[in-house]
């Protein structure tokens, strides 16, 4: 069970690192759209990127 939870905190955090990338090549250039003077890209990177990750290696944590 520990290595499971341990291989699936690997990919979502993987996962949360190549989000910014492809959001800035997806057509449209949905992370360039502001919220509160803000992009949406910057939100990702500071606030909800850092969050998901806390989130996912506390959940792995519990799980071991």
């Amino acid at each position: 069970m520990a290595e499971r939870a341990r291989r699936i905190a690997v990919v979502v955090l993987v996962l949360l690192l190549a989000v910014p990338p492809l959001a800035t090549a997806l057509p449209g250039s949905p992370a360039s759209v502001r919220v509160a003077g803000i992009t949406l890209l910057w939100w990702y990177v500071g606030c909800v990127g850092p969050l998901a990750a806390v989130l996912v290696i506390a959940l792995s944590r519990v799980f071991r």
